[in-house]
């Protein structure tokens, strides 16, 4: 199953190219499989393979509210595409840097949980553009779009001191070249509230947790 790799944070060539801002979410990385024999067969975390017995990823399956939804999108606007991998991001209440164990996160509980969409990759197509995602999956529990405009150093700002509705931040995604779908790029910018909150939990241990 395809993965999705990391995001990398601003790099200068990026500036002042056009772009969507999405909000990130601070969860965990799903990822499942979808076929048109099978459905949603398989899925993974970044690292391993799970199925409902996972202790902490287990429900996620079940969290998938919107797999139908997904699933007809992909079939109405793809129709002779075989499979596809929807990519999603793990998420109770107080889930934070990827913890949801609510001992941990010294909470009473962290449910209910849900799967954000945030990518999606089409068999011998690649990851959709972020305009197609908007308009083919925005009905589909998907991540919210926050800012489409040019990533400026002003609008970097604005995200760094959390002038936006997300407490981590934001990831842009954009187009290199209009009309090229392998010129994808995209990017994360964080805020700088979230790296108090990761220095106080995490200590010497935060960078592996920022950008």
């Amino acid at each position: 199953m395809k993965d999705y790799g990391s995001i990398p944070k601003v790099l200068a060539e990026f500036v002042g190219r056009e772009c969507i801002g999405f909000k990130k979410y601070d969860g965990s990385q799903i990822r499942s499989e979808w076929s048109r024999k099978k459905g949603w067969h398989k899925w993974a975390t970044r690292g391993h393979l799970f199925d409902k017995t996972d202790v902490t990823f287990g429900c996620a399956i079940d969290a998938f509210s919107s797999q139908d939804l997904v699933a007809k999108a992909i079939v109405d606007n793809y129709p002779k595409v075989e499979s596809a991998v929807a990519f999603m991001e793990f998420v109770g209440p107080h889930s934070f840097a990827g913890i949801h164990d609510p001992v941990v996160l010294k909470v009473e509980h962290n449910d209910p949980k849900k799967l954000i969409l945030f990518d999606v990759n089409v068999h011998k197509r690649g990851l959709v553009s972020p305009e197609d995602f908007v308009n083919i999956f925005r009905h589909c529990c998907s991540a919210e779009v926050l800012y489409q405009g040019k990533l400026t150093e002003e609008f970097i700002k604005d995200v760094r001191e959390g002038k936006y509705p997300a407490d981590e931040g934001l990831v842009c995604k954009g187009l290199l070249k209009p009309d090229n779908l392998h010129s994808r790029w995209q990017c994360k910018i964080k805020t700088w509230d979230y790296l108090k909150r990761i220095q106080k939990f995490f200590g010497t241990g935060y960078k592996g947790y920022w950008e």
